[in-house]
């Protein structure tokens, strides 16, 4: 039986219910540690604090959901939708946390699946969300997807002696349904 509950489907991934158990905490907090994952978010300089992690796993303040490949049953990531009800918004946050994962067009199924969870079921208006300036996989993998560069946050993330800027991306309904097309 698979520790992995489907919350989204996807063709070659779900989105899970975000597990909680010690294996996956363990996965969380070893991606949300590793440099090479912590560089592209935020808070890239701080040290995660595993004691903490079950009160992440738990906060239901955001719809937070395990990356999960089918073929394997495998727990690759996590993704999250931040979804603003008084403005008709919503963010979005993934990450790909297992390097072998990586490139292979999961974030872009990701990310078609969390906008069409948030235009089509959550009834949104605009979607958006922030990528370090420096983080070209993810940028191509958002304006894929019909996401724009609509505001950059100048030297708001310093790492290796280094100021850095955040992009703003976002899309709109409009935009959403375009990319549907055939």
């Amino acid at each position: 039986m698979s520790k992995n509950i489907c919350r989204l489907d996807g063709n070659h991934i779900f989105l899970s219910v975000l597990r909680d158990d010690e294996e996956a905490v363990g996965l969380y907090t070893k991606w949300m540690s590793d440099e090479t994952t912590c560089v592209f978010i935020e808070h890239a300089h701080s040290v995660v604090d595993i004691t903490r992690m079950p009160g992440w796993v738990n906060d239901h303040s955001v719809m937070r959901m395990g990356i999960v490949q089918k073929e394997t049953d495998t727990l690759i990531g996590y993704c999250h939708i931040d979804h603003r009800t008084e403005d008709m918004s919503a963010w979005l946050s993934i990450n790909i946390g297992e390097k072998a994962a990586r490139g292979k067009g999961i974030g872009t199924e990701v990310v078609q699946i969390l906008l069409r969870y948030c235009f089509m079921v959550l009834g949104v208006y605009s979607v958006h969300l922030d990528v370090l300036e420096t983080n070209t996989p993810a940028i191509k993998c958002y304006e894929k997807a019909g996401f724009r560069i609509s505001g950059r946050y100048r030297g708001h993330c310093y790492y290796m002696r280094n100021h850095y800027d955040w992009l703003h991306m976002d899309i709109l309904y409009e935009e959403y349904r375009k990319t549907l097309e055939p």
